[in-house]
């Protein structure tokens, strides 16, 4: 693959990632008080707020990623990390949820068809291109954490700012 394939499918990700959060924007809050056994329901305008700063940041990453993010240098493992959280995403929590609750978890489709082969193939092209396996595993869980970690006070911001 050369490196104009894998612009368009950086590209391609990037509008992946963006409908799963409008998926889940729209269908997730009401459906989080299916899930209270697992996690706190959530409201609609916090969710919202949180998944619009998520977006933000992945637009983010991928922009600094063309600028500057040559394979392997640390912008292009801060890009991989959040590529590789959105893959991990699909499988915890819409997959999981989707069956332990049996009920669809909303963002499991564009998840399936958009998030995951985009980001799989995005890892296994710099993978190929001889990125460090341990810096790209340990990118996927610093970032997964920061995200997770974020999310907490995201909602929270977005309550205030919306009440």
């Amino acid at each position: 693959m050369n490196d104009l394939d894998l612009t368009a499918i950086k590209i391609l990700f990037t509008l992946g990632f963006t409908l799963h959060n409008i998926e889940e924007a729209v269908w997730l809050p009401k459906w989080s008080h299916h899930a209270r056994k697992y996690h706190e329901p959530v409201e609609t305008n916090a969710f919202v707020f949180a998944v619009i700063v998520v977006t933000i940041v992945g637009y983010l990453l991928t922009a600094i990623d063309f600028l500057y993010g040559s394979p392997g240098n640390f912008f292009n493992y801060l890009y991989l990390g959040f590529v590789g959280m959105m893959g991990i995403n699909v499988l915890f929590p819409h997959l999981i949820a989707t069956i332990a609750l049996k009920k669809y978890a909303p963002g499991l489709i564009t998840g399936l068809l958009l998030n995951l082969p985009f980001s799989f193939y995005i890892i296994y092209w710099h993978i190929n291109y001889g990125v460090n396996a341990f810096y790209l595993f340990f990118a996927v869980v610093i970032v997964s954490a920061l995200v997770l970690l974020s999310l907490k006070y995201l909602f929270r911001m977005g309550n205030k700012l919306t009440n």
